[in-house]
């Protein structure tokens, strides 16, 4: 048996009707506007039916595990790393592989330039992890949107987020360019250096050594030597680090609830969040937040 919406740590957002009136007939971004957005983390159980379709496209962006598209009478895997953009008013269901729940970011959108979107993207395109694919420059894109529309809403509020979402989606459009456009080193030089990138980029996964090494190019022995060698430390611990450090950021920035910021760094319940940020930073998370500290 399926379940829509529910999740520990799951987070949404869904513009009222009477905005969406409002907004579809912007001269601004009425061409592009969100219906509503969310992210959901290891959602075992996931399941969405629509049989007569949906009124708006949908836009899934896959960061961990795996599910499945079930449209015209086809089944379709989606894995990490894979994003799709579904149809409007097509019958269709999607949902979580129960032994590998995946982990989404999802939008519904319309518009008339969503039809040109949903035509391009209507199978699972691969966002391959490398140095240029700047993959967390585009989770703090959806970040941005979600923000925005947390606040009080007002037209202002859903054009600048409606036009950031163009932002957005073109970066998966536009994938070379969105990872090229910015000044970049042509080569990231030295093990530490790439390995941190790509633990960066990931932030939100469950990375094993093999994953980090493969990514490196080297073996995982000589990855683990290497990197012991550079920073006394090995190369998951230093990871874990690394999403304590982001977890700090979250705590004093959003308003995220502790589940919700276990779940997006890839912690899977809080309580393991929990007594890892402890363990780490020496006061519990929600001490931390209480105290107002200071980066």
């Amino acid at each position: 048996m399926g379940i829509e919406t529910g999740f520990p740590g799951e987070r949404r957002i869904v513009i009222p009707q009477q905005f969406l009136d409002l907004i579809q007939d912007d001269p601004l971004s009425g061409d592009l506007y969100i219906h509503s957005l969310g992210y959901m983390a290891h959602a075992r159980h996931h399941l969405v039916e629509r049989p007569n379709g949906d009124d708006a496209y949908i836009f899934i962006y896959c960061v961990w595990g795996s599910g499945f598209i079930r449209i015209r009478q086809q089944t379709i895997p989606v894995k990490a790393n894979q994003y799709i953009v579904l149809p409007r008013k097509t019958p269709l269901a999607y949902g979580a592989e129960n032994d590998d729940p995946w982990s989404i970011y999802w939008i519904r959108f319309n518009g008339e330039k969503g039809k040109i979107f949903a035509r391009d993207m209507e199978s699972p395109i691969t966002v391959p992890p490398s140095v240029h694919i700047r993959i967390e420059q585009r989770i703090e894109l959806f970040e941005n949107l979600y923000a925005v529309l947390c606040g009080t809403l007002s037209l202002d509020r859903l054009n600048y987020a409606n036009l950031a979402f163009a932002h957005f989606i073109a970066s998966f459009r536009f994938m070379k360019l969105f990872g090229t456009v910015h000044e970049q080193p042509r080569h990231i030089e030295g093990i530490v250096n790439r390995v941190t990138h790509f633990m960066n980029e990931n932030i939100d996964r469950k990375l094993t050594i093999d994953e980090i090494a493969r990514f490196a190019g080297y073996s995982p022995s000589y990855l683990y030597r290497q990197f012991v060698r550079q920073t006394s430390m090995a190369p998951i611990d230093y990871f874990i680090h690394l999403k304590i450090n982001k977890a700090t950021i979250y705590l004093l920035k959003t308003s995220m609830t502790i589940s919700q910021i276990a779940a997006k760094l890839g912690f899977g319940n809080a309580d393991h969040f929990s007594r890892t940020f402890k363990h780490i930073v020496g006061i519990s998370a929600s001490e931390f937040r209480k105290q107002d500290f200071r980066l």
